[in-house]
């Protein structure tokens, strides 16, 4: 080979590999993701789904009945189980809280309003899920932008070199709503819209799916051209704790590893704070979270009462905000996404606490149960709960097959608390009914302690209403369980109801 040659090749290679010319330099920029101020490569939100199951412990979350429908593929060009991946997202959430109970609903049942229909005659309590999960895979728009480039040069039969390469973006969309299967409407702002690029480069054997939310870069790299199932299953997860968090109203971007001051965050906020209040929602919410902090003993009805305004107050001096009772949105915010201060000595009340029992084997709290004549026998059986003093009272019956089910506080009425002038009646206007078995009875027990102890009870009975305690083999043992956790004796009263 002459010197002649050798240069000649040297400068051949040198401009092959040589960088793009400034126009194609701008280019392919223009063709990569745009930057982001974080990024956090994940194969699925398996962090983030087991965040959420301590939200639920932490903000006493519970009976969250869902019927999970076919989340269809409306472009027809994904082929994945987006269904099964939701319902296993929802486990993964429900691990220790057991706050959500999915229940499995396909195309074997036509839709929502048909499942409805039959759902009474499923359940031993003829009850219906509260709420309806339902969406699709709405978008998937592929080679939204292409680029291939090829090139090479050739020295005769001396000498040859080439090059090719690819790039190909792609969009998928999922859109998921909440709906309340009461009067089958959408829950105003419980929804999810999520969208990943893909990117695919060379022989589509690497590729990397991106999904942006809150300021935060999701990245996942895929090693097969099938792998858009995979990006697929991490917007199906992103959207199970977008909904519970916005359904339940609970920080559920914490999860994410976002916050309050993320703009995208604090409208969220914003719109939760005025929606609520509008909704004649935000009194009873306070309410039902003072009293699961430790600061507020009294009914979430809705009411401000001296002691609500003195719990907020107390509440605000001990997270740094004052010692007004003033709610605003800045202390929705520190009061939703804030750590919890330490809870005082005793929580403020309008209604003094029962008195302390004569006897140490005496509960502090009397209780009766008295049975209701029905309008008609379709409506099923119905009792009456009195209690001598404000109190949390929990209902249990046993169903056809002898296992116990909590009946009370349920999906519908959350709020344990019976106040002594106004009676609880079972199941009275809630979604759920007392039919008789075989023997034409239905065996119920009702108990009432003193403050709320829901949280604080041990696995066995951490169960969804309605659902089997299968570790518990009667009555006594949900009043031994009871008593431990309250630390006193509680009351309790027992019936047979018969048609």
């Amino acid at each position: 080979m002459t010197q002649s040659r050798l240069v000649l090749l040297a400068t051949l290679v040198v401009t092959a590999c040589a960088p793009l010319p400034p126009k194609a330099a701008d280019a392919q920029a223009a063709l990569k993701p745009p930057a982001t101020p974080v990024q956090r490569n994940v194969t699925n939100f398996s962090d983030a789904l087991r965040c959420m199951d301590k939200l639920y412990i932490d903000y006493g979350a519970r009976d969250v009945s869902v019927v999970l429908e076919d989340l269809s593929d409306s472009t027809k060009k994904v082929s994945a189980g987006t269904r099964d991946m939701m319902m296993s997202a929802l486990s993964d959430q429900s691990r220790r809280s057991r706050a959500i109970d999915v229940i499995a609903f396909g195309q074997d049942a036509n839709n929502a309003v048909a499942f409805m229909a039959n759902a009474q005659k499923r359940s031993a309590f003829a009850v219906v899920p509260r709420f309806n999960l339902r969406g699709s895979i709405t978008q998937m728009d592929e080679g939204v932008i292409k680029r291939q480039s090829d090139g090479g040069v050739s020295l005769g039969s001396l000498f040859g070199i080439g090059g090719s390469t690819s790039r190909q973006f792609s969009v998928m969309g999922l859109d998921v709503a909440m709906v309340d299967t009461a009067r089958l409407a959408l829950i105003p702002g419980v929804v999810s819209k999520n969208l990943t690029s893909i990117t695919k480069e060379g022989d589509a054997l690497d590729a990397q799916a991106t999904l942006t939310k809150v300021g935060i870069n999701f990245s996942t790299s895929l090693q097969r051209s099938e792998g858009t199932a995979q990006a697929l299953r991490n917007m199906v997860e992103l959207s199970s704790v977008e909904l519970m968090g916005r359904l339940l109203k609970l920080p559920y971007w914490s999860c994410l590893g976002a916050n309050a001051s993320t703009p995208e965050i604090a409208e969220e906020i914003e719109d939760w704070f005025i929606g609520m209040d509008r909704g004649g929602e935000l009194t009873a919410y306070f309410q039902t979270q003072l009293r699961n902090r430790g600061f507020f003993d009294g009914p979430a009805n809705g009411v401000v009462t001296p002691a609500l305004l003195q719990a907020v107050a107390a509440y605000r001096s001990a997270s740094g905000m004052g010692n007004g009772s003033v709610v605003d949105l800045a202390f929705f915010t520190q009061f939703l996404s804030g750590p919890f201060p330490a809870r005082p000595e005793q929580p403020f009340r309008d209604v003094p606490p029962p008195p302390a029992a004569a006897s140490p084997a005496a509960p502090r709290v009397g209780l009766s149960l008295q049975p209701l004549a029905s309008a008609a026998a379709a409506d099923g059986l119905s009792f009456q709960v009195k209690t001598s003093a404000p109190a949390y009272v929990y209902c249990y019956a046993q169903a056809p097959n002898g296992k116990l089910q909590r009946i009370f506080p349920n999906r519908f009425v959350s709020d344990p608390r019976v106040e002594p002038a106004v009676p609880l009646v079972l199941p009275g206007k809630q979604g759920f009914k007392l039919l008789p078995t075989e023997a034409d009875s239905v065996p119920v027990a009702c108990f009432a302690a003193p403050r709320e102890i829901y949280n604080d009870i041990p696995a066995a009975l951490r169960w969804g209403d309605f659902q089997d305690l299968k570790a518990i083999k009667g009555f006594g043992d949900v009043q031994t369980l009871l008593e431990a956790v309250a630390r006193e004796p509680i009351g309790a009263a027992s019936l047979v109801l018969k048609k």
